[in-house]
């Protein structure tokens, strides 16, 4: 029977979606590099926010993960939110057609560490029974874990699943959750793996391009040639993200290996514009601290909101385009700005006075960047750097203090 439960895919805002992204890479390399022709099937954000399947000699194995990439002035214990939600999300998971496959795994991956709990008495008043030790650390650990746990843990996983579903149709798998003996709920538990304190996107990304370089599909083409294939897989999520049919949500070992054979008639990132530095030592020069809107607002006051909004939004892409990308990027960021200088400084430079005025300039500054970016492609080669990219390019150089409309004409 199909049991109706709450969908949680949208509920925790601190994911970390560039993280989510990086843990993907990192599974699937970890399948690859064990030397085994396994096939895989790695999406984000499906059932959780990482889905790793694996085919290995006929058997289907199945990973889900949540990822929580948060600050580390703070710690999780069983009461805090983002765990307590991840095991009502994986009871569901575990109910529903999987607690019968022993190929299941569920993992909760954060960068944060374990804290002790100092809470004792859940919000209906029940007493619980709480160990000297962290609950987390010991579903951590290797050691088997005692009845008297897992009922505290029952107790506390009834009390949040009860919360949830107020005021729902459906009560999910409530039902189930509370018959459940402690045994067959000591399983559900042991099909989990905890994580703390890991490795932060950063990090992770340094780990994941050294999986890359060790990998059994790296060869001597694929020299200097990680960060491309880095970046070309992280476009590849993103892509199949987009897809509305459930099976097209899936990087597969093929696509894999399809963006090893493409990186190889990449340029390598020895030809890379060099450039890519100076836009981290011109932050410490910016005094303009304005954002997009502000600047346009600057100028032509009734500039119109929505198409602020479309604007912000474009600039708010080129931001997600650059954590995703190589040191290229940040080259080609600063020739755009080099351009976008060239067309305010070498022309009779107005400040605009409408909004076609300011529109006009806005086109200018799109065409002249993209000229710019096409002559220095000549010498220079960046992984990404299409036109609508570029586009995105100029605005998050308003957006990010780097550009404004009103302080070109003091400066000439």
């Amino acid at each position: 029977m199909n049991v109706e439960t709450i969908n949680r895919e949208a509920a925790d805002t601190s994911k970390g979606f560039r993280l989510q992204k990086i843990r993907a890479i990192k599974l699937m390399f970890d399948t690859i590099n064990k030397g085994i022709n396994s096939i895989f099937f790695t999406a984000i954000e499906n059932v959780e926010d990482v889905s790793h399947r694996i085919i290995e000699n006929g058997q289907q194995i199945d990973y889900y993960e949540e990822d929580k990439n948060y600050s580390l002035d703070g710690s999780f214990t069983i009461f805090s939110p983002p765990v307590i939600n991840t095991l009502v999300s994986f009871f569901d998971i575990f109910v529903e057609g999987y607690r019968s496959s022993n190929s299941v795994y569920l993992g909760f991956y954060t960068t944060r560490a374990i804290g002790k709990e100092r809470k004792k008495t859940l919000k209906n008043g029940e007493e619980l029974t709480l160990p000297k030790d962290s609950v987390l650390f010991l579903l951590n650990s290797a050691e088997p874990i005692a009845n008297a746990l897992a009922q505290a843990i029952k107790s506390i996983l009834v009390e949040e699943y009860e919360r949830q579903y107020v005021g729902k149709k459906t009560d999910g798998n409530l039902k189930t959750l509370k018959e459940q003996s402690i045994d067959d709920f000591k399983l559900f538990l042991s099909k989990i793996s905890w994580s703390f304190g890991q490795e932060d996107e950063v990090a992770l990304k340094d780990t994941v391009i050294q999986l890359i370089k060790n990998s059994p599909l790296h060869n001597v083409s694929h020299a200097n040639k990680e960060n491309i294939i880095f970046t070309l897989l992280m476009e590849k999520l993103d892509e199949k993200q987009n897809h509305k049919n459930l099976y097209e949500k899936f990087v597969n070992s093929s696509d894999v290996k399809l963006i090893f054979k493409e990186a190889e008639s990449e340029e390598s990132e020895l030809s890379m514009d060099p450039t890519w530095s100076e836009i981290e030592k011109l932050k410490s020069e910016l005094t303009d601290m304005r954002n997009l809107e502000e600047k346009f607002k600057s100028v032509i006051s009734d500039y119109p909101n929505k198409k602020l909004e479309h604007l912000a939004r474009k600039a708010c892409r080129s931001k997600i385009e650059e954590s995703d990308s190589n040191k290229t990027f940040l080259s080609l960021k600063y020739r755009v700005l080099e351009a976008c200088n060239d067309y305010f400084f070498e022309i009779n430079y107005k400040e605009p006075a409408d909004q076609d005025e300011l529109d006009q300039v806005i086109r200018g500054l799109f065409q002249s960047s993209i000229d710019s970016i096409k002559e220095l492609k000549k010498d220079y080669s960046y992984t990404l750097s299409n036109e609508k990219l570029i586009e995105g390019v100029v605005l998050d150089l308003f957006d990010s203090c780097f550009l404004a409309f009103d302080e070109v004409e003091n400066e000439q």
